[in-house]
């Protein structure tokens, strides 16, 4: 069948079937089919080449692993499960790059802020990333984070989201529009804060 997240014509059930019997030129020819797909996920969320290189390989041996163990429900619906994982594998490096961020102290600051070539950009870009993760915080409905994390993170599918949070597409923009009031309403509220 073919779906926009491969290039060529893939039989998915046929490849979930043979990984499960333990066929390692079909875990081979999964990774060849969703490479570019998986590739193009991580790189929108993440600059880092090293970082995106790790990401890569994790999604595929949770892929590989959650298809030996038989936990794919839906063989048709591979890639679908395959582009879910690499987008879960962004979120969980931004959460992670989050707590890190925010756990930095004085001086390591002051070091990082050398090394940069223009030194007033970081430091209002820093800044911005710092109110961004307060405003976040501050945010006590946890659907309205899913959804604006999800949606403009993660860059996930309308669809995929409702399911997810078992909405329909009318209940869903009304949360994303919430969402994006709350947070503008307590971006706006720290901006005054800081102002003062």
């Amino acid at each position: 069948m073919k779906t926009k997240a491969v290039d060529k014509l893939v039989d998915e059930s046929d490849l979930v079937n043979r990984i499960q019997s333990g066929d390692q030129q079909a875990e081979s020819e999964m990774v060849e089919c969703y490479d570019r797909v998986v590739k193009s996920i991580i790189r929108r969320g993440v600059a880092n080449t090293s970082e995106a290189s790790d990401l890569y390989q994790e999604t595929f041996c949770i892929v590989i692993e959650k298809i030996r163990k038989g936990a794919i429900r839906e063989a048709e619906r591979l890639s679908g499960f395959v582009c879910s994982v690499a987008k879960n594998r962004v979120i969980r490096y931004f959460q992670r790059s989050t707590r890190r961020e925010s756990s930095v102290e004085p001086d390591e600051i002051v070091s990082l802020q050398r090394s940069e070539s223009n030194q007033l950009e970081y430091l209002l870009k820093k800044e911005k990333a710092a109110l961004v993760r307060q405003v976040l915080k501050e945010m006590t409905n946890e659907r309205d984070l899913q959804v604006l994390s999800r949606f403009y993170l993660a860059e996930e599918d309308k669809e995929k989201i409702c399911s997810d949070l078992g909405l329909t597409s009318l209940q869903y923009n009304l949360v994303l529009h919430r969402a994006r009031q709350r947070y503008k309403e307590l971006y706006e509220q720290a901006m005054r804060d800081k102002q003062k």
